[in-house]
C-alpha cells in the first residue's frame, strides 16, 4: 500500500563512477534511429562539468549493456508508449488519461511544433502494430532545468482518445505518497542493450529497488539531488532497460519518470526518476492534465 515516505537504510552503496552521462535529454536531427535515440538520451548536465572534481575518475564504457532486462509484452505494460520524433522513436512515455500522456521534460524542451510529435501505443514493437496517435499540445513543466534536471516533466496532449487493443491508462499516485525503500519496480522502455547497437524493436523491462534519498545523495554530490527526484539502485540491476520519459511503476502506481543517471548500466550509481508524487510535480500533472 502506499503510505508517508520512509528514511530507513535498505541497500548499501559504493559511490563507483563508470562514465557518467545523462540518459534522457533533447536536441535536434540524427541520421538514424539509435542517433536520435542518444540524442534524447545521451548527455552530461552542466552540474557534471561544473563538479566533475567531486567525482571518482570516470572511465571510458565500450560495451554499456542492460543488466536484468527482458523482453515484455504489451499486455502487461499497456500504458506504455513510444514517443516519436518525426516518425522515429525518441522516448518513452506513458498513458495516463484518454488523451493525455506523460514523458520527461528533457524529451520535449524546447517544445517543438505539435506535428512533429506521435505516440505509438498497443504495440510490444517499436516499429510497427499498435495505433499512432498525434500530438496536439506539449506542456513542460515551468521549473524545469536543463541544467540541473529538476523538475523533468510534460504532458502531452492527443487529438483523438487513447483506447484500442493493449492501450490503458497507468494510475497516478496522490501527492506526497510513496513506498518503502527496498521496494521493487517495473522500468520499461526501449533503451539500447549495448554500446554500439542498434535499438530493441522488442519492449525490455526491469525490476529495480527503491533507495532513499540520503543513499542516493551519498552516491551522487548530494546537490544534485533535490526532492522531486525519486532514486533506485541495487549492483546487478539498472535502468538501462527503460527509455528517457518512460515509466516507473509499483503495484499499479506510476511513481517515477525515467530522467538520468549512469550509463554502464550496473547499478553502480543510483538512477533518478522525476518523482510524480512530488507535490509542485504532481500539481502541474493535474492542472494541465486533469489528471
Amino acid at each position: 500500500m502506499l503510505h508517508g515516505e520512509s528514511h530507513s537504510n535498505m541497500v548499501s552503496y559504493v559511490p563507483v563512477i563508470s562514465s557518467i552521462v545523462i540518459l534522457f535529454i533533447a536536441l535536434t536531427g540524427a541520421s538514424s534511429d539509435v542517433e536520435l535515440w542518444l540524442r534524447y538520451n545521451n548527455r552530461l548536465t552542466g552540474r557534471t562539468h561544473q563538479s566533475a572534481r567531486k567525482l571518482p575518475p570516470i572511465e571510458t564504457v565500450k560495451n554499456a549493456k542492460i543488466v536484468g532486462g527482458r523482453d515484455a509484452f504489451i499486455e502487461d505494460f499497456p500504458y506504455q508508449l513510444s514517443l516519436r520524433r518525426s516518425g522515429v522513436h525518441a522516448c518513452g512515455a506513458s498513458v495516463i488519461s484518454l488523451r493525455w500522456a506523460l514523458s520527461a521534460a528533457h524529451c520535449t524542451h524546447p517544445a517543438p511544433a505539435a506535428n512533429v510529435l506521435t505516440l505509438r501505443g498497443g504495440s510490444t514493437n517499436r516499429l510497427f502494430g499498435g495505433i499512432i496517435y498525434n500530438v496536439v499540445q506539449i506542456a513542460n513543466h515551468p521549473r524545469y532545468s536543463e541544467y540541473t534536471m529538476e523538475y523533468d516533466v510534460s504532458v502531452l496532449q492527443t487529438g483523438t482518445d487513447m483506447v484500442g487493443p493493449s492501450v490503458a491508462p497507468v494510475t497516478l499516485p496522490p501527492a506526497t505518497s510513496g513506498f518503502a525503500p527496498g521496494t521493487m519496480a517495473n522500468v520499461t522502455g526501449w533503451g539500447l542493450r549495448s554500446v554500439p547497437d542498434t535499438l530493441p524493436e522488442i519492449l525490455q523491462w526491469v525490476d529495480v529497488p527503491l533507495i532513499t534519498m540520503e543513499q542516493c545523495r551519498s552516491s551522487w554530490p548530494a546537490e544534485w539531488i533535490t526532492e522531486d527526484m525519486l532514486c533506485t539502485g541495487q549492483p546487478g540491476r539498472d535502468t538501462c532497460g527503460g527509455d528517457s520519459g518512460g515509466p516507473l511503476v509499483i503495484n499499479g502506481y506510476q511513481m517515477g519518470i525515467a530522467s538520468w543517471g549512469v550509463s554502464d548500466c550496473t547499478g553502480s550509481l543510483p538512477a533518478i526518476f522525476a518523482n510524480t508524487a512530488n507535490p509542485t510535480i504532481r500539481s502541474f500533472i493535474q492542472e494541465r492534465a486533469g489528471v
